[in-house]
Parts: structure tokens; C-alpha cells; sequence
């Protein structure tokens, strides 16, 4: 990234992931939902909305996808997508998607429906765009549980509770399916605390001390920060990226949701079918 890249690309309070100047956590959470995504692109003509820099839209592509087309709001954020991943990138917003009625197979939007001033508007976009039997691959922040009590984030517009965004969706969409990310707790008796921020042995000292060590050998990019390489060359990281029992202890995994886990999710992830 050339610096008048990074200075345009950095103006945006910290809410558009920039894989070289983007925190830790975000650029991990980011990974891990781009790699889930990429099970439902194979073949198939995407719309990735919000597309920003355009990391995520170049591994769709490179996942298996026929085709792969970029919305994003800022004519600069196209402009780089299009210049550093040669992506289809165009202009416009959530409330009126600049593409033909049934024209795409799948739509990924992460992180995106927060920011729209009509959330509701922005999904009958969604559902708008794509064929019947097209899905629709989200997420959205929990509301309640994201940022827990820090303060509201400024540059949210319409963040929901998981109730209220699964009404969204069952009023548009068929075939829900909900998926969790970054657990902040879950019950004692649910594997799913091993990957939560705040485990109940958090004030067993000894545990505590012992589940951070695991982490660290197993999963350390939930301790560490990305390296130089991966940070430039995150559609590798995301293409690599893979489940394995070492998975149970990473938090920005995403899983499906099990109610008996009474987990806690800062970021709730849905499938729904057009």
C-alpha cells in the first residue's frame, strides 16, 4: 500500500478493515468471516457489499467464484479495490444496490447493515438482487453484548439484538441459519467457554493462566499480532485458513449456534436463503 492509499483508506474512523492498519482483533474477526463466506461462493456470481479495500471480494474470487462484484460507498475504497485486486468494483450504497433485480447467487455483507440509516430497506436490497434460492451470507454486531459496557459506537446507526435481527431476516428470507463469533461467555458445561473472553474459571488463577498458555502455543493470533506478511497477503490468510480441535480455543471461528451452549456472542453471523 502506497501512502496516499493508506491515507485515504485509514480516513474512516477506524471502521473500514485495512489488513495493513487495521487492530489485531478486527483483522482476525475479518479472516475468519471471509473464510466461512468462502464455502458458498463456488461457481457462483457474488455481490460482496461494502466491499472497502477489497481483500475480501479478491478471496471470494480466488475461493472458486464465477464472478465477484464490489459495492462500497466510498468512490475512493472502489478505486483501490479495482487498482491493488483488479476486482469489479462500483459505487453505491446499501439502500439501492446499483445491480439488476434476481442478478447475483450469493450476497456477503459483513459488518455492513450497523452502518445503514434503514437496515430494513437495505434487506429488501438484499433480497431484491438475488435469484430465488440465492443466499444471503451476514453479520451483524449483538447488539447488548458487542462493546458490552464500553461506549455506544457513533458510527453505528441500527444495531440489533439477535431477536430483532432474526424478525428482519424470517420477514424476507427462508432457511435461517445462525452462527456465532467472538463468545463472551458461555455455560461452564458448553466447550464454547474455551474460546470465550471471559471463561468462568477467569478467577482460578491457575486455570486462567493455563488456558492463556494454550492459546498462545495452539491459536496465537488470539494473543499476538498479525505479522508484516500476513497483513499483506491476507487472501492467503484467509484462503489457508482451516477447523481443527485447535479451533475450540479461537474465538474468531465462526460457529453455529447452539442454544444449549448458552453462549453469549459479540457478533452474530446468519444464512438465509432468498
Amino acid at each position: 500500500m502506497n501512502q496516499t492509499d493508506a491515507v485515504v483508506l485509514g480516513d474512516n474512523n477506524g471502521e473500514r478493515m485495512v489488513p495493513e492498519l487495521t487492530p489485531a482483533e478486527t483483522f482476525w474477526e475479518h479472516v475468519y468471516r471471509y473464510a466461512f463466506a468462502s464455502q458458498y461462493v463456488g461457481g457462483k456470481r457474488i455481490l460482496d457489499i461494502a466491499c472497502g479495500e477489497g481483500y475480501g471480494s479478491a478471496a471470494l474470487m480466488r475461493s472458486g467464484a464465477r464472478e465477484v462484484i464490489g459495492v462500497d460507498i466510498s468512490a475512493d475504497a472502489c478505486a483501490h479495490a479495482k487498482k491493488k485486486y483488479g476486482i469489479d468494483a462500483r459505487q453505491g450504497s446499501g439502500e439501492q444496490i446499483p445491480l439488476e433485480e434476481r442478478s447475483v447467487d450469493v450476497i456477503v455483507s459483513f459488518e455492513t447493515i450497523e452502518h445503514v440509516p434503514d437496515p430494513y430497506r437495505f434487506l429488501d436490497e438484499c433480497a431484491r438482487v438475488l435469484v430465488p434460492g440465492g443466499v444471503l451470507v451476514i453479520s451483524t454486531p449483538n447488539k447488548g453484548i458487542y462493546l458490552s459496557n464500553l461506549a455506544p459506537n457513533p458510527h453505528h446507526c441500527s444495531e440489533m439484538t439477535q431477536e430483532e435481527f432474526s424478525s428482519a431476516l424470517r420477514e424476507r428470507f427462508r432457511g435461517i441459519e445462525f452462527y456465532t463469533q467472538r463468545p463472551r461467555s458461555a455455560g461452564w458445561w458448553s466447550v464454547r467457554t474455551l474460546a470465550s473472553d471471559v471463561p468462568p474459571w477467569m478467577r482460578l488463577r491457575p486455570l486462567y493462566l493455563m488456558h492463556r498458555f494454550f492459546r498462545l502455543i495452539l491459536v496465537p493470533e488470539t494473543l499476538g499480532e498479525p505479522t508484516p506478511k500476513q497483513r499483506t497477503a491476507i487472501t492467503d490468510v484467509i484462503l489457508r485458513t482451516s477447523r481443527g480441535p485447535r479451533s475450540l480455543l479461537n474465538p474468531y471461528v465462526v460457529r453455529r449456534q447452539r442454544n444449549w451452549t448458552a453462549e453469549k456472542p459479540a457478533y452474530v453471523i446468519a444464512t438465509a436463503v432468498r
